[in-house]
């Protein structure tokens, strides 16, 4: 099922209505000297700062957390920060996610007369909606020729009046693919966003990686 715009419009916005979704991700890697494992974190959408010349509607996704001392080899210390920044865009029907970076500008607010902006840097990939998800709740895929990525089923844990909508999207970082899938269980009636998935698949020369990634309200 492909979202309207409307209701796509509702699904983008009602991220931000949240303060925090609580994050767990599930690592796996062929490379020993990967983090591997589960961590745990939270996740949180404000609204970007925009540029005059871009009217495009656009969200900050953040997310943080703690290394625990309970991954295998690689992980790194335990009680490490680890902190990851995206934008969300929503433009002309279509959501798309693109790397951030800091931008100086003047703020007024700042005593300095200097403060930190974020910005969208380069394109990661758009949302390409279809209306299949996995049936699998780990998100495994069972093909094996077939380099299609599903995510996992978002938890239902409010209602039981939703509908699960799946995107893809992919992105080629020189000689390593990633492919991404994602799932949003959203209220019928409402339009809001109760719990969502997404899955990274990365295969390259000297990568195979499988990230899954379940969000769901805190509190």
């Amino acid at each position: 099922m492909i979202p309207s715009r409307q209701l796509l419009s509702s699904l983008f916005s009602s991220l931000s209505r949240h303060p925090h979704w609580s994050l767990t991700r599930t690592l796996h890697s062929d490379n020993p000297a990967d983090i591997q494992g589960q961590l745990r974190g939270t996740a949180s959408f404000t609204p970007l700062r925009q540029n005059p010349a871009n009217a495009d509607c656009g969200l900050v996704y953040r997310e943080d957390g703690e290394m625990p001392n309970t991954l295998g080899v690689g992980a790194g210390m335990p009680g490490l920060r680890w902190s990851k920044k995206y934008i969300w865009r929503l433009s002309e029907g279509k959501i798309s996610v693109w790397f951030a970076k800091v931008a100086r500008e003047k703020a007024a607010d700042s005593g300095d007369g200097q403060g930190n902006v974020q910005e969208a840097d380069y394109l990661f990939h758009e949302f390409e909606f279809d209306g299949s998800v996995s049936e699998d709740p780990t998100g495994k895929h069972t093909g094996t020729d077939d380099p299609l990525v599903t995510p996992p089923q978002p938890p239902l844990n409010f209602s039981d009046n939703t509908t699960v909508f799946t995107a893809r999207g992919k992105h080629l970082c020189i000689n390593d693919m990633y492919r991404t899938a994602y799932a949003f269980r959203v209220d019928r009636g409402t339009g809001e966003v109760l719990s969502w998935s997404s899955r990274h698949v990365v295969k390259g020369p000297k990568k195979n990686q499988d990230i899954v990634n379940i969000y769901q309200l805190e509190g």
